[in-house]
């Protein structure tokens, strides 16, 4: 699946509601916080951990049970895309990708890729949906593409490479990098999982 901020004909929501879904995921960032200011490992383990065992039970009982399916689609149908509501949702993505990450990496390298999956990835989204709509309603040929959303995911991506993970410029550039080209993707692996593992990979390699 494309990214949003890529195409107008993408299925995708409104953008008030993109805001509002995006300003939930911006709420993960407490996560890279939290670890690049000295929270210890175990403990943001069992926090992500506990996140994902209830992210997957809801996936659970909304793919097998009707009643709980009918409640969720009255209270976050409205933020889910198409796609998400045949298969599992960004959310629980993004926090399976948060846990493995935490997991795998060392702490500088998961500070990074916690940072460009959960601020850098939805800015590149809000930007560049923002952008297409402002450009769409007085160009009717603007929207298949922007630079402006990926633009959005370099520079914020690098901010928190450098001042919050603590790598140099030029290393911070190249993580930066690899989350922005990841997060442009045209494939239909889930964007939290590209990011997230494209940067952990390469701020891994430079740790």
């Amino acid at each position: 699946m494309a990214p949003a901020h890529h195409t107008l004909s993408s299925p995708s929501l409104s953008l008030q509601r993109e805001f509002v879904r995006k300003s939930l995921h911006l709420a993960a960032v407490v996560f890279p916080i939290a670890y690049g200011f000295g929270v210890q490992r175990s403990l943001l383990m069992w926090m992500l951990g506990a996140a994902s065992a209830i992210a997957l039970t809801v996936e659970a009982l909304r793919h097998t049970n009707a009643n709980f399916a009918a409640l969720f689609d009255r209270t976050a149908g409205l933020l889910t895309r198409p796609d998400e509501k045949r298969s599992i949702t960004g959310a629980t993505w993004l926090m399976l990708s948060c846990l493995v990450a935490v997991a795998l990496l060392s702490r500088q390298a998961a500070v990074a890729a916690l940072w460009c999956a959960t601020v850098g990835d939805p800015a590149a989204t809000i930007a560049g949906r923002t952008w297409t709509m402002q450009r769409a309603a007085h160009d009717p040929e603007v929207g298949r593409k922007t630079l402006v959303g990926s633009l959005a995911c370099a520079l914020v991506s690098f901010a928190g490479a450098w001042q919050l993970a603590g790598y140099t410029p030029v290393l911070a550039v190249l993580i930066s990098t690899a989350a922005t080209v990841a997060e442009g993707m045209p494939v239909r692996i889930d964007d939290n999982i590209r990011v997230m593992a494209a940067a952990g990979s390469i701020a891994q390699l430079l740790t």
